[in-house]
């Protein structure tokens, strides 16, 4: 699971057209140790609070103009490699800069060597033609040259420029109610924000457009002001029948005459509503999902995500009932270069053959040249692990960056360390159906 910690960030003072910085607090990331792209790879190589920063060059740049970005990895290691996506704009790589294009962004080549303490990975970047923002996802790894994952370090950011019009801080509102979690600062332009962001944080709960700063503070066991205080000089409010005393009324309940006008806790009343179970107080909004044939949630749908799952890869399956035995694997398929694990054996595009002598590069069959882009060939092997974090300190505005992901497979030892070849989530999203 993601566990986050409260960001903290801040904007440099710049003019207009230059990359404004944010600096967000580390987070822990999420484990992904089974062989297939995700949005972490803590589970394979352990995460870090890496030095990540970027920089571009001019600094102020128009619309339509192609300037040099460098991002700069620093930690405890001996080598380095990354994940880049913009959200828009075009790539263009440099010679020597043991980076490649792929089709959600850039990925190193291979490992490039830390030169006291820090790695820099070059490229160019175009603007669109007009006005706007972008975001720069970074996915990096810093590895220490021992031939496998143990002691190597993964962290995650994103950096925002701003270009042609006149920034402003904004943050991620889920809920609609003009205010957004502090935890998800982003920056881009004041006259054109991004949907689903407000010019305001401090939303203590973005998940219900009735809480926020300012809003009215009702007798329901909530802090719906986000002042840290509950219930202070609440008005009462509306309550239900909660015959079972789980929370919450049902429908039924809803039409009922017997009200009060009162505070959540009242025995025998309730405040909330979707109780799709009156009569049993283990199923209601919000309770855990058990494999029972039971709605336990009272989502409308019974045993999701808790069926058991036989197979790996392509072949996976989720049983129809909640016995295992009830579970067959999907067929195999010939291993292809995507991204999958089509012959189901827990490893993605290993042995792939690509035409006319290509190599599969993070799901994409690529031309290799002696010399090109770094002068060192690229061979296709399977991605070993990987890992993210979150923990940039110097650049463009950042948020919670969720744009790169990994797969861990094990590989033979080689020379150089078995390494990520870091996948894009975009990658994830090609991914097939496999269950019903």
């Amino acid at each position: 699971m993601l566990d986050s910690l409260e960001a903290a960030a801040w904007v440099l003072p710049c003019t207009l057209a230059t990359a404004w910085v944010v600096i967000l607090m580390p987070r822990v990331a999420q484990a992904n140790g089974g062989g297939r792209p995700g949005l972490g790879c803590v589970g394979c190589h352990g995460g870090g609070d890496l030095a990540l920063s970027l920089s571009a060059s001019p600094a102020q740049f128009d619309p339509g103009d192609e300037i040099t970005v460098t991002l700069t990895v620093g930690g405890g290691g001996s080598v380095a490699g990354v994940f880049i996506a913009a959200d828009t704009g075009s790539f263009t790589t440099i010679g020597g800069q043991l980076l490649a294009e792929v089709p959600a962004g850039l990925t190193h080549t291979q490992p490039k060597a830390l030169s006291g303490g820090d790695a820099d990975f070059v490229f160019r970047w175009r603007a669109p033609d007009s006005p706007g923002a972008v975001r720069f996802e970074v996915t990096a790894l810093v590895g220490n040259g021992n031939g496998g994952s143990s002691g190597d370090q993964a962290d995650e950011g994103a950096f925002d420029l701003v270009f042609g019009c006149e920034p402003a801080q904004l943050f991620y509102d889920f809920d609609g109610d003009g205010f957004g979690r502090d935890d998800s600062p982003r920056t881009a332009c004041a006259n054109a924000p991004p949907a689903n962001h407000a010019p305001e944080g401090g939303d203590c709960d973005d998940t219900r457009d009735t809480v926020h700063p300012g809003a009215v503070e009702l007798c329901n066991q909530r802090d719906d002001d986000c002042d840290v205080e509950i219930d202070e000089d609440a008005i009462p409010i509306t309550l239900y029948p909660d015959a079972d005393g789980d929370g919450y009324y049902g429908q039924v309940e809803s039409t009922s005459p017997d009200v009060v006008m009162g505070c959540v806790g009242t025995p025998d009343y309730a405040g909330e509503p979707g109780d799709c179970e009156p009569g049993d107080p283990t199923k209601h909004p919000g309770a855990e999902e058990v494999c029972n044939l039971y709605d336990d949630n009272c989502d409308g749908r019974v045993d999701e995500r808790v069926r058991p799952i036989c197979g790996v890869g392509w072949c996976a399956r989720e049983a129809w009932t909640c016995d295992p035995a009830n579970c067959e694997p999907g067929p195999p398929q010939d291993e292809s270069c995507n991204l999958l694990d089509d012959d189901c054996d827990d490893a993605l595009d290993e042995d792939v053959q690509c035409a006319g002598g290509d190599v599969c590069i993070a799901g994409e069959c690529r031309v290799a040249e002696a010399g090109a882009d770094g002068g060192e060939d690229t061979t296709s092997q399977a991605v070993d692990d990987g890992a993210t974090g979150d923990g940039t300190t110097a650049g463009s505005a950042g948020q919670d960056g969720s744009a790169a992901g990994c797969g861990c497979t094990a590989t033979d030892p080689a020379p150089l360390p078995r390494w990520l070849l870091a996948l894009p989530l975009g990658a994830v999203g090609r991914r097939r159906a496999t269950r019903p």
